[in-house]
């Protein structure tokens, strides 16, 4: 199978090999498909409880118990100080 990639796929692939962690581009696109793989696995086996606790917090917002747009970016910011800081 031949692939034609997309200047920005070809730059990432690229640097995944100067890394180290690679030593072919198939390697990359291996490791990437396996990632997506376990991904849609996750989703699948945990839909029910993803969309439940969606629910729930859509219901806390319907009750006014969400935080406002402020006070999140304000914890966000916070946060990224810690981690960055």
């Amino acid at each position: 199978m031949n692939l034609t990639l997309d200047a920005t796929s070809e730059k990432r692939i690229q640097r995944e090999l100067e890394r180290g962690h690679y030593r072919e581009p198939s390697e990359v696109i291996a490791h990437a498909l396996a990632l997506m793989e376990d991904q849609e696995d996750w989703l699948r086996r945990d839909k029910d409880a993803i969309n439940q606790r969606l629910d729930e917090s859509h219901a806390q917002i319907q009750r006014g118990e969400g935080i406002s747009e402020p006070e999140v970016r304000a914890i966000l910011a916070a946060d990224r100080a810690r981690r960055v800081g």
